[in-house]
């Protein structure tokens, strides 16, 4: 009889977690390195809730037996996962991201013969008025930016829920609605990572200013450019921006080889 209540037992709790949300933990991390890699997007389809790895890779999302989770990074491939009983009953799952590689086509910045000749032109440049072509970027417009600016989310929300007060409530209040839009936030940002990224990469700053190796990765480090100053430059202003810079690392480099 006792072995009859066991069974039964086993199998109300086997069904509870199959209907029920619980945490899912995990760890997510380079496929090779095993290194944990951080600011992955971790979504939960079915139920439109979202979050994002800590600097140690770990994450916890509400979930349930079937739910459908994505994992999406920049630098990786995406990853799907269905949550079977297992997992969700472990203490914690293992994801393995598979790093991938970006083919970006080539830019030809010379519009002065040579390249030295280019560079020697830009580097007597006291003022940016605009009247430079360079081959492969376009010039400066009044409108600065290649992506339209989204509206403050918050706005859109109080004129979305205005006309009833049951959807003004629903809309402020629920939880439904705002995972929904924490996770129209994250796809915000991760498209705005993958923007910034195509604009400012090693091989972009390698043809405009030929570093290579290590210098052109202590050039990169130099620059400090923000995520929101990469946004708003456009190709053109952001081309100008890094010459300029360079000619300061380069004249910080002389007086530190002087010294």
């Amino acid at each position: 009889m006792r072995q009859i209540f066991t069974f039964i037992f086993a199998i109300l709790t086997l069904s509870s977690i199959a209907q029920n949300r619980l945490l899912l933990g995990g760890i997510v991390s380079n496929h090779l390195t095993g290194e944990p890699v951080n600011a992955v997007h971790v979504l939960n389809l079915t139920d439109s809730l979202a979050t994002i790895t800590s600097e140690e890779g770990a994450f916890r999302i509400p979930a349930k037996v079937g739910d459908s989770l994505i994992f999406t990074c920049i630098g990786y491939s995406t990853r799907a996962l269905i949550v079977s009983e297992q997992e969700l009953l472990a203490d914690f799952i293992q994801i393995k991201m598979v790093q991938r590689s970006y083919e970006l086509e080539e830019v030809e910045v010379n519009p002065f013969g040579t390249k030295e000749q280019f560079r020697e032109r830009f580097m007597e440049l006291e003022v940016d008025d605009g009247s430079i072509e360079i081959v492969g970027i376009k010039g400066p417009s009044k409108d600065r930016r290649t992506i339209p600016v989204t509206e403050d989310a918050n706005e859109i929300k109080k004129a979305k829920y205005m006309l009833s007060p049951a959807s003004f409530l629903y809309g402020n209040l629920s939880k439904d609605a705002k995972a929904r839009q924490e996770l129209h936030r994250l796809e915000r940002e991760r498209e705005k990572h993958q923007y910034n990224y195509q604009k400012f990469n090693e091989k972009v700053v390698n043809g405009i200013t030929g570093y290579e190796g290590e210098l052109l990765r202590e050039f990169m480090d130099y620059c400090n450019f923000s995520q929101q100053q990469i946004y708003q430059y456009s190709d053109y202003e952001l081309a100008v921006a890094i010459l300029n810079k360079k000619k300061a690392f380069e004249n910080s480099s002389q007086r530190s080889d002087s010294e």
